[in-house]
């Protein structure tokens, strides 16, 4: 059903159904994460720190650029790409092949936006130090353009090898790309405190992990799973207490801030 509704649209309204979708979404998403801050700010809170003078106005200038951007991208891959049925086994092909390819692409492209020739495009979005729901997409039209090669070139790339499944990649952006990407800018850690535990992230890193990245500028350069950082030498080893600390109630007052086993090495 969903893949006979999408045929029968134009290249114009592919825009615009991919423009509303990502609208709504991360509308949605940062509603979710203010309401985070605003509920657990009390007890989870990362950052004891204000943020910058303007930050929420720029980074919701970098979100409607993204959105623009992303609209006429995804357009192009609902109108160029092949799609299947859905069925459990394509729907969970076009997910897991989604998942695993963009998480590859994205510390490649992350990392080599913390080249010093490449940073000025990534700088707009580490303008944010203490981050909030809308950091996530606050990037420039370059940074922008690298995400939308990774998110629509992944499944273009499986689309070669069989046909994709539209319910699968939608589901692939609500459960986990958006979400993680708006929510999981939150200024707050909403992770269970077993999250602290190195093998528990494989698959899903807490908040104050990325919170690391903006505070430190480098390292944990992976977008929702550590493995990447794990497999490359990019990870701080003293994320897990300073989780650990944010979860127990003690935001963290300094950028600079330590943790026992970084103070060490």
């Amino acid at each position: 059903m969903l893949t006979a509704f999408v045929d029968q649209l134009s290249y114009s309204e592919l825009i615009l159904l991919c423009g509303g979708f990502f609208a709504v979404l991360i509308a949605c998403y940062c509603a979710m994460g203010f309401g985070l801050e605003s509920w657990l700010g009390a007890t989870r809170r990362i950052w004891d720190l204000p943020r910058a003078k303007g930050q929420l106005r720029w980074e919701f200038v970098g979100n409607v650029r993204f959105i623009v951007m992303a609209a006429f991208a995804f357009a192009g891959l609902l109108w160029l790409a092949p799609f299947a049925e859905d069925s459990v086994l394509t729907v969970l092909t076009t997910f897991l092949f989604c998942w695993t390819t963009f998480e590859i692409y994205y510390w490649g492209l992350h990392r080599a936006m913390h080249w010093r020739p490449l940073y000025r495009f990534h700088r707009y979005h580490h303008d944010s130090r203490v981050t909030s729901p809308l950091t996530g997409y606050s990037m420039s039209a370059v940074e922008s353009a690298g995400w939308l090669v990774g998110l629509v070139g992944t499944p273009l790339l499986l689309s070669l090898i069989t046909p994709i499944s539209l319910l699968g990649l939608i589901l692939y952006h609500v459960i986990y790309q958006i979400t993680g990407n708006v929510v999981g800018h939150a200024n707050v850690d909403f992770f269970p405190a077993g999250a602290s535990k190195r093998i528990n992230s494989w698959l899903f890193h807490p908040t104050t992990y990325h919170a690391l990245h903006h505070a430190r500028y480098n390292n944990h350069y992976s977008f929702g799973s550590s493995f990447m950082d794990r497999l490359m030498g990019t990870e701080w080893p003293d994320w897990p207490e300073l989780h650990a600390r944010v979860v127990g109630g003690e935001a963290l007052k300094q950028l600079s801030v330590r943790g026992t086993r970084e103070a060490q090495s």
